[in-house]
């Protein structure tokens, strides 16, 4: 019994230190959460409790001698110490860093709040969202929306026998109009006042740098709308477009090319069917054979005549221009077909046996459509939303084109540089933005999308000290949302 009781107070010490040793132990390997475990310094300090238990049970064995096990266990003891403070320094960093992190999130909130009330107002104006910042910027500043202050309050009382006659109601007949009054009564009767005028959006929204909710975290400033607060030069990314739905609702769109955001090219000009797919990323030059021309049996599709009699032609009426002028000639048609070059000598009579005005019209129209030059990729294009006036349009039943001299005033308004603006009609021919004419407006086409406007902003790359990804939203690009909304 007493040997018993005197292992037991041997060894009563090490174990405990042990058994901590192996809590310590667990809870540095087991109890992370995801991506989230106990710091390497928390796992060493628990090895270090575990050996300081394991060599008191060698020192108690006489496995290692009084001097050794003492020299051990302060340099152990050391270790725990530094381990526990740099565990603690750790802990207390984490937390210092969470507070940052709840800091950051809110100004960022802040931020992204910000973004979302200047969307919605440009989208009352002009009907969807921008995807632009410096359009936003631009809003902001220089452009100017409806405001309506209304003067006096709607009575919470019956109607009176004179606002009755000026109502022109019956005391019988309309005794449950009579019992209260409503807006557009309060308005006749002179009880209500609305004035209408014109102020600046920014005014308007950020009236002495707050918004609606008068709770800001820091002062507003335009050209810090897509900074995002309290980071060194990071910027919000926005995206924006109209979402495909069944809504009767359409959008006209000119495209523009995402390497230059001034050039704009007509939508006949952009594959969004998915024929051309074989010609992307390629340089063709000439006109492909789209359908069998019936006048042009030599040719199959898919061919590509580069060049007629030398001259390459990008439009299918510059082709017929050089049949029309070879009479008596032998025309040349340099063609590719499957990866090889060809050479088609033909004449006139060969085309067309007897040509009449008639005739010609009828090969106009079939050249047309079956003889385009390769179409590009959608996307390398992005949208540029216009209004309903910048439409023209002959029925319901004809493509959209555009208004050139509404856009051209829209530019003006805008003070947009054009000085590098263009646009593409005609495959490969760019006309510049002060050399276009009204006349114009019959071939530059737009595309038209029927759906619901989208946006969406988000911080790029969150604060997340522990590795925990939130990052704030607002909008959606897969959800039609009537604001914005956090993810």
């Amino acid at each position: 019994m007493e040997e018993r009781s005197l292992l037991i107070k041997k060894y009563i010490f090490p174990a405990i230190v042990i058994l901590l040793g192996l809590l310590l132990l667990n809870t540095a390997l087991f109890s992370g959460t995801g991506s989230i475990n106990q710091s390497g310094t928390f796992l060493m300090g628990a090895i270090v409790v575990l050996l300081m238990g394991v060599v008191t049970v060698l020192y108690i064995k006489e496995i290692i001698g009084k001097n050794t096990h003492l020299k051990i266990l302060f340099a152990l003891l050391l270790s725990c110490l530094f381990l526990g403070y740099s565990t603690y320094n750790s802990i207390s960093t984490t937390i210092a860093q969470i507070e940052l992190k709840k800091e950051i999130d809110a100004n960022i909130k802040q931020g992204l709040r910000d973004i979302e009330i200047v969307q919605l107002e440009y989208k009352k104006k002009y009907g969807w969202y921008s995807d632009n910042f410096e359009e936003l910027k631009r809003f902001l500043a220089q452009d100017s929306v409806y405001s309506i202050s209304t003067m006096g309050v709607v009575p919470d009382y019956k109607i009176t026998a004179e606002h009755a006659e000026i109502l022109g109601y019956d005391a019988i007949l309309d005794y449950i109009q009579l019992e209260s009054y409503d807006e557009k009564e309060a308005l006749i009767c002179g009880l209500l006042t609305k004035d209408t005028s014109w102020i600046n959006v920014l005014e308007k929204l950020f009236p002495s740098n707050s918004d609606s909710t008068n709770n800001r975290l820091y002062d507003f400033k335009v050209d810090n709308l897509d900074l995002v607060p309290m980071s060194d030069k990071k910027y919000f990314k926005m995206y924006a477009g109209i979402l495909e739905s069944s809504d009767d609702v359409s959008f006209e769109i000119i495209n523009y090319k995402k390497e230059n955001p001034y050039e704009f090219v007509s939508s006949y000009l952009i594959d969004f069917n998915g024929n051309d797919t074989a010609y992307y990323y390629k340089d063709i030059k000439g006109l492909i054979v789209k359908d069998s021309i019936p006048q042009l049996p030599q040719f199959n599709i898919g061919d590509n005549i580069i060049s007629v009699d030398s001259i390459t032609c990008n439009r299918p009426s510059d082709f017929l221009e050089i049949l029309k002028n070879k009479k008596k000639d032998t025309i040349l048609f340099h063609v590719i077909r499957s990866n090889k070059e060809l050479k088609i000598k033909l004449t006139q009579k060969d085309i067309i046996s007897r040509p009449s005005r008639s005739y010609w019209t009828d090969f106009e129209d079939v050249l047309s459509y079956n003889l385009q030059p390769p179409l590009y990729n959608p996307e390398l294009f992005d949208p540029f939303y216009v209004g309903k006036d910048f439409i023209s349009k002959e029925d319901e039943f004809s493509s959209s084109s555009l208004k050139i001299s509404n856009f051209k005033s829209m530019v003006k308004n805008r003070s947009m540089d054009s000085t590098n603006i263009s646009f593409e009609i005609f495959k490969g021919d760019k006309i510049n933005f002060t050399n276009l004419n009204e006349s114009s407006e019959d071939y530059f086409y737009l595309l038209s999308k029927v759906g619901t406007p989208v946006f969406t902003a988000f911080d790029p790359s969150p604060y997340d000290p522990l590795n925990e990804r939130d990052t704030l939203t607002t909008g959606s690009l897969t959800e039609v949302k009537t604001s914005g909304n956090w993810k």
